[in-house]
């Protein structure tokens, strides 16, 4: 899956928040994720990442940051939802705002709601 590159200039009105790195990072992901599935994990990430875009941040930093966030919205559409709050999650990052971001994932997300409600 790969999000559409944006510029600097296209992020008008966001702010720059990048999460804490190192050890205290992942402490802290940890303690707030342990009950968590590795759908909701997964989602907490992508969030994170997807609230970290601002006009301060770099064309270099931005396509990093695309990039991650393509991977985890790839790793949790590889998991079958198994509640409604997962499916949520999967749902708010392919269907982000007014667009679809990647027909492929949402042709996946399709096929999850469906075998949710025992249609496939």
């Amino acid at each position: 899956m790969k999000f559409d590159a944006m510029t600097r200039r296209m992020v008008v009105g966001t702010t720059v928040s990048f999460p804490p790195t190192g050890a205290a990072a992942a402490e802290e992901i940890l303690a707030a994720n342990s009950n968590e599935s590795p759908i909701l994990v997964g989602f907490r990430r992508w969030e994170a990442m997807m609230n970290s875009i601002s006009l301060d941040i770099s064309d270099r930093d931005l396509k990093r940051v695309y990039q991650d966030m393509s991977e985890i919205v790839t790793a949790i559409l590889a998991i079958r939802a198994t509640n409604a709050r997962e499916f949520a999650a999967q749902f708010l990052v392919v269907c982000n705002g007014d667009a679809i971001e990647c027909r492929r994932a949402a042709q996946q997300l399709h096929a999850h709601a469906q075998s949710i409600v025992g249609m496939a």
